[in-house]
C-alpha cells in the first residue's frame, strides 16, 4: 500500500468533509445551506482540535517516557564502560604481578648466586646483602605501574564480525 493511499485510508472522514466544502463557497447556496455546512465544517474541526490535543498529549508522554529510558540507557553505558576498564586494569594488575613476582624470584636467585659470593669475599656482608634485596625490591615496586601501564596498552584485536555465533564458527555459508 502506498504512502498517499494508506494516508487516504487513514484520513477519510477528514478528506470527505475537506471536499465537501472545498467548493461550497464558490457556488450560489441559499443562507440555510451555508448555516448547515458551517455548523457541520464547526463540529468536525471541533471533533478533529479534541484528537490532536489528545494525540499531543500522548505523543508528549511518549517522548518523556523515551527521553527517561535514553537517560537510563546512557547511564547503564557510563557504568558499563567504568566497570570494563576496571576490569581491564584488575586483569593488567593481575597479569603485572605475575610477571613482577618471576621477575623477582629470577633476581633473588642471581643475588644469591652470583653478588652474595662476591660481598662475603670482603667479609661479612649481610648489611650490603639486605641493601640489595631492598633495592631490588624497590626497583620493582617502581617498575610495577610501569609494567601495568604497557600491558594496558596492548592493541586488542577484535573479531571481524562480532556475533557470538559466526565467532564460534556457525553461520558460515
Amino acid at each position: 500500500m502506498s504512502k498517499s493511499a494508506g494516508e487516504e485510508k487513514l484520513f477519510k472522514n477528514e478528506l470527505g468533509v475537506y471536499n465537501r466544502h472545498k467548493d461550497f463557497l464558490s457556488n450560489d447556496n441559499p443562507p440555510e445551506k451555508v448555516k448547515a455546512a458551517l455548523e457541520e465544517l464547526t463540529s468536525k474541526y471541533k471533533s478533529l482540535l479534541e484528537q490532536t490535543r489528545f494525540l499531543t498529549w500522548i505523543s508528549g508522554r511518549l517522548e518523556k517516557k523515551l527521553q527517561r529510558t535514553n537517560r537510563e540507557l546512557q547511564d547503564r553505558n557510563i557504568r558499563l564502560e567504568k566497570t570494563i576498564d576496571d576490569l581491564v586494569t584488575a586483569k593488567a594488575s593481575r597479569n603485572a604481578y605475575a610477571i613482577i613476582y618471576f621477575i623477582a624470584i629470577i633476581l633473588f636467585v642471581l643475588e644469591e648466586f652470583f653478588i652474595e659470593p662476591v660481598i662475603s669475599m670482603f667479609g661479612s656482608g649481610l648489611g650490603y646483602s639486605i641493601l640489595i634485596k631492598l633495592i631490588i625490591v624497590l626497583l620493582l615496586k617502581v617498575s610495577e605501574g610501569f609494567i601495568e601501564e604497557r600491558i594496558k596498552k596492548k592493541p586488542k584485536v577484535e573479531p571481524l564480525n562480532s556475533s557470538p555465533k559466526t565467532a564460534l564458527g556457525f553461520n558460515r555459508g
